[in-house]
Formats: structure tokens, sequence, C-alpha cells
């Protein structure tokens, strides 16, 4: 899985109102913004928190840097590379990917940079009326560089769940 070093990328990549935004209200239990967090786990039920200057809980507290990405970087204009200094990126990001062209730079940014990827490709997304063929070959070109999962974007409580038991069990080892 992971190297002792290696940093983690989890993904959630759909159309546009697929539901990859909703990922991250559903995992943090709130609606959140994107920016640098402070990851607070609970072993016991695994509930995960951040904790920015409005929002605290407690909780086993992780130190690692962590980063959310709410608006994906295709929706939202910008590019990820200049949202990341090179010298500090941070070990956690959770990030909203668009599936186009756009959307695989993105993903190969963080490829490139030595992220361990999860993808979560909501598929059929939650506005999507039918499951549609991946013409892009996300699967194709990113489904050995990590853990690519398809999952419907309608469907919340096996996903989210699946993300926190990864997350889990990647920060546990």
């Amino acid at each position: 899985m992971k190297t002792s070093k290696q940093k983690l990328v989890i993904i959630a990549l759909g159309n546009k109102n697929s539901g990859k935004s909703n990922t991250w209200y559903e995992i943090f239990g709130r609606v959140i913004r994107t920016g640098m967090k402070k990851l607070i786990l609970n072993k016991k039920d695994i509930e995960i928190f951040v904790r920015n200057a409005s929002f605290e809980e407690m909780g086993d507290e992780i130190q690692d840097d962590v980063f959310v990405r709410n608006a994906s970087f295709e929706e939202y204009g910008d590019e990820v590379e200049d949202v990341f200094n090179l010298n500090h990126k941070p070990n956690i990001v959770f990030c909203s990917v668009q599936y186009t062209e756009k959307g695989i730079r993105t993903i190969n940014w963080f490829k490139d940079n030595g992220y361990y990827l999860y993808i979560q490709w909501l598929n059929p997304g939650y506005h999507d009326k039918e499951e549609y063929s991946d013409f892009l070959e996300f699967e194709k070109k990113f489904g050995n560089q990590g853990k690519f999962t398809k999952c419907s974007g309608k469907e919340k409580v096996t996903r989210i769940y699946a993300i926190k038991q990864f997350l889990y069990t990647w920060i546990c080892k």
C-alpha cells in the first residue's frame, strides 16, 4: 500500500453535480470549505473531524497536514500546481476532480508528486440519469496507481464508509 513517508490524495471524481462536494460534507459531518485543516480521528467510531478557527472536536489528533479541496480545480478554473507549495505539500489531500481532460492533468500532478491515489469515481453521479462509459480512460490511466473504485453518487453510506475505513487504515499503519 504505502511507503513510510508517502503522501495520500483521496479523490472524488465525477461529472458536475455528481456528489463530489457532498462526499466531503458527509465525511466531516458538515459543510467544509477549501483550505488547510488539522485532522482529528476518533478511533472508536471511525469518525473524522477537522479543526479550524470555527470548529473544534475532541478526539485523537493525527499530526498530519491535511488539505481539503472542495471545489474542483476544473470547475473553479485554477491549476493544482498554483495551490500547493512544492517544498511543503500536505500529507493528506481530499480533492474533488471533475471527469474532464483537465481532471486527468490534476490527478497526474498528484501522481507525479509522490501521492498514493485513492480515487472514488461517482458514476453515475447524483444528478446523472445513468451510468456513463469511461471514455477518457481514467481507470486505465490510474487504476494501477493506487486504489480506484467506481460507485454511485446517489448512494452515500457505503461509499463514505469505504473512504473512512481506508483513511483509518492508512493512518494507523
